[in-house]
């Protein structure tokens, strides 16, 4: 189970412009590009503020940096 990123972009303009971040958002980054969860209870193990979204869904919210960051 891997992790869609639908613009990463964004995240990288949001973090050079709210320097801040960078350290929260880049270990958040570098957990997404290492992990190999099999099912969305795995994700919850990784972050466990995670929420994952409706039944069935395969959305996941992310709470970086203890969701200090909007």
């Amino acid at each position: 189970m891997r992790v869609h990123l639908i613009k990463k972009q964004t995240i990288e303009d949001y973090v050079a412009d709210n320097v801040g971040c960078r350290i929260p958002f880049q270990d958040w980054l570098n957990k997404l590009k290492f992990a190999d969860w099999k099912t969305a209870a795995d994700i919850k193990k990784t972050f466990g503020a995670a929420d994952l979204l409706g039944k069935g869904s395969s959305r996941v919210v992310f709470n970086v940096g203890g969701n200090n960051y909007a």
